[in-house]
């Protein structure tokens, strides 16, 4: 005896109305996918290289970080004298190792287009970035050799640029002249609001 016709059409419909379930809660689950991937690329750090075009008119707003139009980036493993920052020469006098530092970064990006390297964000919320131009192949290490930033460690961790520091002071080179606050220790004694 076969199945009625109400039967069969009845079961035919339970079957679409399953396959339905089955095709938006797959549609459901991909948005989600969809969204964690979003959120995880945005908060996790996983960000596309920077590229500073000539035209973007970079800054070195002070002697670790860039800025243009449409990005800031602090350099990645150093930490240079802040702006307003003086140190003391081999003679004793103060030098303004802040400006010093701003005035070799601003040449060396002079009319070049710069690419950064994304690696973290910093506590302003700036990418913190290996940066470098046809002709400085890393920006950060270019600084700490002339002595003008210090190689900057997180934690326990080393800086990446302890060779060039080593370079720096044995031939007295910038900061390593004279007398000098790390810039860490010199933002400590003189907090910037927000610090």
């Amino acid at each position: 005896m076969s199945p009625s016709p109400s039967r069969s059409s009845r079961a035919s419909s339970t079957g679409r109305s399953g396959n339905l379930k089955q095709q938006l809660a797959r549609l459901v689950g991909i948005v989600i996918v969809l969204i964690l991937v979003a959120l995880i690329t945005r908060y996790c750090g996983i960000e596309q290289d920077i590229h500073f075009m000539i035209k973007d008119q970079v800054q070195a707003i002070d002697g670790d970080t860039l800025k243009s139009a449409n990005a800031e980036v602090r350099l990645y493993g150093i930490d240079a004298p802040e702006l307003y920052q003086t140190c003391t020469g081999a003679d004793g006098k103060p030098w303004d190792c802040g400006r010093a530092a701003q005035a070799k970064l601003k040449s060396l990006v002079a009319r070049r287009a710069v690419d950064c390297t994304p690696k973290s964000r910093d506590k302003f919320d700036r990418t913190v970035a290996v940066c470098y131009t046809s002709a400085v192949p890393d920006l950060g290490e270019a600084l700490v050799r002339e002595g003008l930033a210090v190689n900057f460690g997180v934690g326990d961790a080393p800086g990446p640029y302890s060779a060039a520091e080593a370079d720096a002071q044995a031939a007295k080179r910038g900061v390593w002249r004279g007398l000098f606050d790390k810039p860490f220790d010199w933002r400590q004694a003189k907090p910037r609001e927000g610090d």
